[in-house]
């Protein structure tokens, strides 16, 4: 069984979403299962003719953290299966020339992460910013307009804000001097005791 709160903000440059998970079984089983192996998949290539910015992605990562520790939130970890999920997106955005977190298929962002997210989790959400031209020498400057233009969005940096996420990854890719940017956020279980019982927060649709 799932409840879900979806929230999407989407915009001529930038767009943001929010999906919120509370199953009620499944968390309790996985979180008494034994901590899975920690394994790097194998990174996303980029199709002929686009690039990741792996640069950017870096700096944006970096950014992110920073506006999280000065609001006194923890820090994202950066996990490189999401990684693969937003570079995969901005891939395919820029290939495909769309901007929207579904896609032109009709796949949706929160079935994106999860159906490539092989871990339990609570909540996911997703940023994705988009611009025609830059200059590819100075990536401080191309993070620094992509995360200022987040922040200064309410549902981005919401985003970016929320305390429920512990896990991010980052994938910044560009073509013909287009960009498309995606941030992939989510929270997972937290592990707990046998005899503890895990109750789904009630989240507010905001």
């Amino acid at each position: 069984m799932k409840s879900m709160v979806v929230k999407l903000i989407i915009g001529s440059l930038l767009a943001a979403g929010l999906v919120i998970f509370c199953p009620q079984i499944a968390p309790l089983i996985s979180q008494v299962s034994t901590s899975p192996v920690v394994r790097q998949p194998a990174p996303v290539l980029p199709p002929p003719g686009v690039n990741h910015l792996t640069k950017v992605e870096e700096l944006i990562f970096t950014m992110t953290n920073q506006a999280r520790r000065a609001k006194g939130l923890a820090p994202l970890i950066k996990d490189a299966e999401l990684t693969n999920v937003a570079r995969a997106y901005s891939n395919d955005m820029l290939v495909r020339r769309f901007f929207d977190h579904t896609t032109p298929d009709g796949v949706s962002f929160d079935a994106r992460i999860t159906n490539h997210y092989h871990h339990w989790v609570r909540v996911v959400g997703e940023n994705i910013w988009s611009a025609l031209g830059y200059n590819p020498g100075n990536p401080q400057k191309i993070a620094k307009m992509i995360v200022d233009d987040w922040m200064s969005s309410p549902g981005h940096r919401d985003n970016v804000l929320d305390p429920d996420y512990t896990h991010l990854g980052v994938g910044v890719s560009a073509r013909h001097h287009t960009i498309r940017a995606t941030q992939e956020f989510v929270g997972r279980f937290r592990a707990f005791n046998l005899g503890e019982l895990l109750t789904p927060r009630s989240v507010e649709a905001r």
